[in-house]
């Protein structure tokens, strides 16, 4: 194990790695971590819903994982996560993804995922996680809005938060059942009147974390104690689509993509803004 496991911080570095990460991306964990001496724990992704009580339940995990002994250090497996990192502090230090959310590491890099936010703002993620864990528009209509507003106004509601979404985009991690989540991913862009577009995942920033990566332009390092800050993710300019000099430059061309047609819902969660999840939920 090298780097964050191999640094100063480290006080057991004979021990494993252990990850804490949110089960949208435990299946790409999964894959990258074979073979090697990582422990991964994946919390429930209805945290999402409930981004105040992530912080706890991050902290109470990493302290879990620590007490067995099995490992020296844990890293996250979460980005700032609509503010749902803010606060966490780990005994040990730990390591943190410099990201908006999981699309920047599904993707490979918080670069790419620039790139492709300029080539088109309103693009809608969809990824193996979050159609598994019924995160993609139908499903929210069909399980959670629906039962409380009825049919009707869900369809409508969703088509609403929507509004400004040109493309619905399927992230191919190539784990799992492809052609399932594909016809998924294609069943919301056609319920939605969305363009489709597949891209390859890059399973790269995962390997860098389960490898124990000190790379600043990936990741925060903190030491023992010390808190995470949501003026930590701002430190890189390729990791926000929205920072004041990033916007300044591109603010006449994506204007009108980002103006709301509807109020801000707590059901969005990849509008172009550095306060949502990036991932269309």
């Amino acid at each position: 194990m090298t780097g964050f496991m191999t640094n100063a911080m480290t006080d057991s570095p004979a021990k494993g790695l252990g990850i804490v990460a949110c089960d949208v991306v435990k299946n790409e964990l999964e894959r990258v971590r074979e073979n090697k001496d990582v422990r991964l724990r994946c919390l429930e992704y209805a945290l999402h819903e409930k981004p105040k009580e992530m912080p706890g339940a991050i902290v109470k995990a990493v302290e879990e994982m620590l007490a067995t002994g099995e490992v020296g250090k844990v890293a996250l497996g979460y980005g700032l996560c609509s503010n749902g990192t803010v606060g966490v502090s780990c005994r040990n230090g730990t390591v943190v993804p410099r990201c908006h959310d999981c699309i920047s590491m599904l993707l490979g890099s918080p670069a790419r995922y620039m790139k492709m936010f300029r080539e088109c703002p309103g693009t809608y993620f969809l990824t193996d996680g979050w159609i598994r864990n019924r995160g993609d528009p139908v499903s929210t209509v069909e399980f959670r809005y629906a039962p409380k507003m009825g049919e009707k106004k869900a369809w409508k509601g969703m088509k609403l938060e929507l509004a400004n979404y040109k493309r619905i985009c399927f992230v191919n991690n190539g784990v799992g059942d492809e052609d399932a989540l594909r016809r998924r991913a294609l069943e919301n862009a056609k319920a939605f009147d969305k363009e489709f577009m597949e891209v390859k995942a890059d399973l790269g920033f995962f390997e860098k974390l389960v490898g124990g990566s000190t790379d600043e332009d990936c990741f925060i390092i903190l030491g023992p104690g010390e808190k995470v800050d949501e003026g930590m993710f701002y430190a890189s300019p390729e990791t926000f689509p929205l920072t004041p000099a990033i916007t300044a430059a591109i603010a006449p061309a994506i204007a009108p993509a980002l103006a709301p047609a509807t109020p801000p819902s707590p059901a969005t969660a990849t509008e172009p803004d550095p306060a949502g999840a990036g991932l269309g939920r």
